[in-house]
Parts: C-alpha cells; sequence; structure tokens
C-alpha cells in the first residue's frame, strides 16, 4: 500500500529551485512537491491530478476542507507536499506528466525508478511509454528487463524479453543483469531457455529436410567443376527424395544446429556468422555461385521460420510477484 507524502513541517535553509518548465508559480493551481534532496518543483495540479488517482484524490479532500497554510507550509501561498523521491527521480515523473519532450529513457535504472513511482501513486497514463522503453532495452538486457516487467505485472513484456534472452549466449549475461530476479524468476526462465533449445533441435529435424526438398531439385544442376564438393543425401521425407547437395550445405546444417542449442532463435541460424563462412565457399564457383548463393539464402530462412515456430509451442515463462 503507498504511503501518502507528509506535509512539510519546515523549510530547510538550502532549498533549491527546479527551474523551468517546473516554475509554475499560481496561486489555487499550482502546489510545490519537494524533493527528498530539497529541490522545489512548481507544477500545475491539474497534471498531477489527471495523471495520478492519488494525487486527484489528494487535491479534492484539500479544496473540499480548504485549510489554511502559513508561511512553512507554503511558498508564496502555495501549498509544499514533500515527498520521499529525489529530485532526478521527480524530474522524469514530471516530465512525463508535462506537455514537453519525454525524459530520456534508454537506461534501465530511470525506468526502475519511473515503475515504482506509477506503481506508488497509481499512475497508468505512461503505462505504454514504459512498456515501449522496456521493449527496446530488452535488446541488450532482457534479463533484467524480464525482473522487472515479472515485479510489476506486465505479463506480455516479461514474455518478450524471455523471447529475446534466447537470443543471447548464456554466457554474455551480467552478475547486473540479474539482481532483480528472484530464484524462482531465474529458475524459470532458464527452464525457458532449456525447453526452446530442446524443441528446436530435437523436435523439428523432419523439418531440415523437407526444408531441404523445398530448395533444391533431385540432381545438381550446377557445374562439373564443382562436382567434387557435392555426395549423396537422404531425406527422409513423404513422399522420400533422393537429394544430390554440396559438402558446405550439410556442414551449414550442422553447424545451424550447435548455434541453435545456445541460441534458439530463428535469428541465429541467418546470422552472418553462420553464413559467411559458406559464403565465402560458394564464391569459389564463378559458375554456379549465383544458384548456391539463393538457396542457401532460401535454406537459412525456411530453417529460421521453422525454429521461430518451434520455440512458439513452449509454454511462456512469466512469473508473477
Amino acid at each position: 500500500m503507498s504511503t501518502r507524502p507528509s506535509t512539510a513541517l519546515a523549510q530547510p535553509s538550502t532549498i533549491r529551485d527546479a527551474g523551468s518548465p517546473f516554475d509554475d508559480i499560481v496561486p489555487g493551481h499550482s502546489v510545490v512537491l519537494r524533493s527528498s534532496d530539497n529541490v522545489d518543483f512548481f507544477v500545475y495540479k491539474a497534471y498531477l491530478h489527471k495523471a495520478s488517482t492519488f494525487f486527484a484524490g489528494m487535491f479534492d479532500l484539500h479544496d473540499e476542507h480548504s485549510p489554511v497554510l502559513d508561511d512553512d507550509e507554503s511558498r508564496e501561498g502555495i501549498p509544499i507536499i514533500r515527498m520521499q523521491e529525489n529530485a532526478h527521480t521527480l524530474d522524469l515523473f514530471l516530465r512525463l506528466c508535462y506537455p514537453t519532450d519525454n525524459p530520456d529513457l534508454s537506461e534501465l535504472p530511470d525506468v526502475r525508478l519511473l515503475l515504482e513511482v506509477c506503481n506508488k501513486y497509481v499512475i497508468e497514463a505512461f503505462d505504454g511509454t514504459l512498456r515501449a522503453a522496456l521493449t527496446r532495452l530488452a535488446d541488450t538486457r532482457p534479463l533484467a528487463v524480464y525482473a522487472l516487467a515479472c515485479r510489476y505485472r506486465l505479463e506480455d513484456v516479461a514474455n518478450d524479453a524471455a523471447k529475446r534472452f534466447l537470443g543471447i549466449p548464456l554466457r554474455a549475461h551480467s552478475e547486473v543483469d540479474l539482481q532483480d530476479l528472484t530464484a524462482v524468476q531465474y529458475q524459470r526462465v532458464l527452464q525457458y531457455h532449456r525447453n526452446c533449445s530442446l524443441k528446436a533441435t530435437t523436435d523439428p529435424p523432419a523439418t531440415w529436410f523437407n526444408a531441404l526438398v523445398v530448395t533444391l531439385g533431385a540432381a545438381p544442376t550446377t557445374s562439373h567443376s564443382c562436382r567434387a564438393q557435392f555426395h549423396f543425401f537422404y531425406a527422409a521425407t513423404q513422399p522420400s527424395k533422393n537429394l544430390w547437395v554440396p559438402h558446405w550445405w550439410t556442414l551449414y546444417l550442422h553447424k545451424a544446429l550447435e548455434a541453435v542449442k545456445d541460441r534458439p532463435r530463428g535469428s541465429t541460424v541467418v546470422a552472418p556468422e553462420i553464413l559467411e563462412p559458406f559464403r565465402k565457399v560458394i564464391m569459389q564457383c564463378a559458375d554456379c555461385m549465383r544458384e548456391a548463393e539463393a538457396a542457401l539464402q532460401r535454406l537459412s530462412s525456411c530453417l529460421a521460420q521453422e525454429v521461430e515456430k518451434a520455440v512458439s509451442q513452449v509454454p511462456k515463462p512469466y512469473c508473477p510477484p
């Protein structure tokens, strides 16, 4: 349950003003929010009233009783409310409330501060803004975003972050990204990774072969100069077909499969570090490189779709607090 900010009892001697745009000194329409580090924000009550159910109730009660304020409770006839948040947090919050440019939400600690403020003061107006910021941050810090999304019951954001977690090697995550995770959440997201890896590498063996059938004909059409690179490959499909495929083709499949074990996402099998070695082999034959490049592109795209399809069947790891 949130705690109501207390009315200031005395003005410390080291008060600073926040400055523009928080300098609206309009008696009857403004209020002063004093931060925990003694910075005064003169703000229109109407903006806070519209954004926050908590502040709306406070102002409605204040107007109803119309208390007489002495100098220790006001500045220039404007009531002071002492806040538990510091000036940086209030500046972030109020810039969302005001018709001005939104604050820079490219750092996870700032988004964490705003999530806490919105939860504390019953604010839903900025839900979309904070969800979008978390989604952007999930590209590089999926575990940290997953933890915050679970804490504040943002189920769709949590599940999206967990899926992005699949695309980053497990060894690449730092201890900082784990600080907000509970033991249960960490266990659940790791189990999700294991389940996705298993599903993507063992569930669709026929899919890998089907992809070959889709992208290749029954016999190679490349030049005689490249025939030494080909060997017989049997794809157990329905109906079964005998396929001639180049040696680098099966090497690509094995390399992609190993990569998917660590990063079970479709983007893994089309990543430059996976495809480039085989493109270099393809470029060695001027007669068939165009056909081979097109075939590699079709196969890798098909495999990416199938990996994503397999991963989508794994239960989501959202873990409410």
